[in-house]
């Protein structure tokens, strides 16, 4: 019998964050917490957008 396993490896986040020509790059919890702060700030501007579309 022979014993197949499958190896899944699972990366870390990762989140590059630039101003101007300065770049660094953030892995593991800091990169999360960018990525959410990024989905929050688009939608509150998509937000924004469509009411002041409705108005």
């Amino acid at each position: 019998m022979t014993n197949n396993k499958i190896t899944r490896f699972q990366p870390s986040p990762k989140a590059t964050v630039c101003h101007k020509n300065n770049c660094f790059t953030v892995y593991g919890q800091a990169a999360e917490l960018i990525q959410a702060i990024a989905i929050a700030t688009t939608l509150v501007i998509a937000v924004s957008l469509v009411v002041k579309t409705l108005k």
